[in-house]
């Protein structure tokens, strides 16, 4: 196993501290909590940080609350055991409990972060391999290049490494806000904002900011939802296709409201489907309406040659794993 390159390592025990480290030393240091995602990539080089910032002794940032007021708040060193085993997100969100759920293994799940989660790097086969392999071709347009090389015919200027982390579909389907923290101050963002598009810099995080919290509001409390990914093996891999939906219940148990449909691990970045709620919203859910908003989802789906599965096939979980939420819901077998 490769070793790491040398780094100073700082543990400090509260924001401010963390806060102005990260602040005063810039693009040469980076935060760590659960390192699970962290470590594996600084082994393959595609990270050398001079400065490795743990705020693992950040008390303030694991609370897991409810408020009645501002709704569900998760601290950014939550981990994701603690997400599927709360009482509360498991009544209140069991939808939150059930994607962090699917990722990696219990034993990861036991270390891995909310924050690391949300921020985790879009992966890619020509991106994430060791420096050396890397070393003997050209790089790619995440690792500084000109193109794309995943992309059809190896010249487009967009990076299409996916997105693969498995809350964020989630929590964007809840209307979720993220919070950051640096020396310039605080700031909060819808989550679906946060996420560029742009597979060479997934998410908005500037130079220095910690990832403190996301909330979710309180009125989403009452919607149904339901997460399905596709993976090659299901305690190690990320996901090849996923879907997050989430909608309002009405007195009519075949009518909903606010649909929100999310697909990721297809796509850059979590994308929320457009239209869907349009087709949906205040319909009675039909076989034939299901199958039209499927079909967006699919047509959403740009899949690249880019991490496992056949292009085509990833297209068609997307569509199938829209029609089995929709039937999920329907048959009352999620909350």
């Amino acid at each position: 196993m490769r070793l790491l390159h040398d780094f100073e390592y700082a543990e400090l025990s509260s924001l401010d501290q963390a806060a102005e480290l990260l602040g005063r030393v810039g693009r040469q240091a980076m935060p760590i909590a659960g390192g699970t995602d962290l470590m594996p990539s600084m082994r393959q080089g595609l990270f050398a940080p001079k400065v490795v910032v743990s705020l693992k002794a950040i008390d303030e940032l694991r609370d897991v609350a409810w408020d009645e007021r501002n709704g569900l708040s998760i601290g950014a060193l939550a981990t994701l055991r603690s997400l599927e085993t709360d009482p509360g997100i498991r009544r209140r969100f069991p939808v939150v409990a059930q994607a962090a759920s699917t990722v990696a293994s219990p034993t990861i799940r036991r270390t891995a972060t909310v924050g690391g989660n949300l921020s985790l790097d879009t992966r890619c086969y020509y991106y994430n391999q060791y420096d050396d392999w890397r070393s003997c071709t050209t790089p790619c347009l995440k690792m500084g290049g000109e193109f794309c090389k995943a992309s059809p015919g190896g010249k487009a200027r967009k990076c299409f490494a996916a997105f693969s982390a498995d809350l964020a579909p989630v929590l964007v389907a809840l209307d979720a806000s993220i919070t950051l923290l640096s020396v310039r101050g605080e700031r909060t963002l819808a989550l679906r904002d946060f996420y560029t598009g742009d597979g060479a810099r997934p998410n908005g995080k500037e130079d220095g900011e910690i990832i403190t919290r996301v909330t979710v509001p309180k009125e989403k409390a009452a919607y149904r939802g339901v997460y399905l990914k596709h993976r090659l093996r299901g305690s190690i891999d990320y996901p090849t296709a996923a879907v997050a939906l989430t909608l309002r219940p009405t007195p009519d148990p075949a009518v909903f409201e606010d649909v929100r449909l999310v697909i990721s691990a297809v796509v850059t970045q979590p994308l929320v489907v457009k239209g869907v709620a349009e087709l949906l919203d205040g319909k009675p859910l039909t076989e034939a309406l299901i199958d039209e908003a499927a079909s967006l989802a699919k047509k959403a789906a740009i899949p690249v040659a880019n991490t496992e599965g056949e292009r085509r096939h990833r297209k068609q979980l997307v569509f199938e794993f829209t029609r089995k939420a929709f039937a999920d819901i329907l048959e009352g077998a999620v909350k």
